[in-house]
């Protein structure tokens, strides 16, 4: 039995090196986009959406969200989301998700390209129907899994200033879960898709269906 006990110490030894190595190349990926429409589906909210509503002043408990996709024309309301996506033939569409309360409206806006990987989360905070503040990331997520390929996202803040003009106050790097990072390794497509914002005019210019703000 001892001349076997060698051969079992490499063996052990190599299975975990093995298994180290399968470690190395597997990496949980949360996707935003994916962990959103679960959050919907389970009526949790993320805490980034409780944050911006604290600060638009708008109480999720007591404000019933209303759902609307587009399919890259006009917006359809529906009651469902992941019914309202499945019914959608398209790698690109949005979906929005209003909450009213008063004079306040926060719109909880995605963008999304599956087929480069790109995913978009807009929040916007409006007062009669003029917007206070928003924010966006802009994340650029692998559309095939890879130890060497990170997916990032770019993240901005505006708000109106005592002038009444709308001023960007943050930019940031972030990983999928929204947490601050070193600048990524970028290339001519993505330095040049920093400089997009979404729109940053008054509630009307989303052409949200009117029954989505009663």
């Amino acid at each position: 039995m001892k001349r076997w006990l060698p051969l079992l110490a490499l063996l052990t030894g190599l299975g975990s090196s093995i298994s180290f190595a399968q470690q190395k190349t597997v990496r949980k990926f949360s996707d935003p986009f994916d962990r959103y429409l679960k959050g919907v589906k389970e009526d949790v909210p993320e805490p980034s959406l409780h944050k911006f509503a604290t600060e638009c002043g708008v109480d999720l408990a007591k404000s019933q969200p209303r759902f609307a996709v587009s399919p890259g024309g006009g917006w359809m309301q529906v009651t469902n989301l992941a019914r309202g996506l499945r019914n959608l033939d398209s790698d690109f569409y949005s979906t929005a998700e209003v909450w009213v309360e008063g004079n306040r409206v926060l719109v909880e806006i995605w963008p999304i390209s599956e087929d480069v990987g790109s995913e978009v989360r807009v929040f916007r905070c409006f007062e009669d129907s003029i917007l206070l503040q928003a924010e966006a990331i802009d994340w650029t997520v692998p559309v095939y899994q890879a130890p060497d390929v990170i997916p990032w996202g770019y993240s901005r803040r505006w708000e109106r200033g005592l002038n009444g003009h709308i001023q960007r106050i943050k930019a940031e790097f972030v990983d999928e879960l929204e947490r601050p990072i070193s600048k990524p390794k970028l290339d001519a497509d993505d330095v040049k898709g920093l400089n997009w914002s979404p729109s940053l005019g008054p509630l009307n210019e989303l052409k949200l269906p009117l029954a989505l703000l009663r």
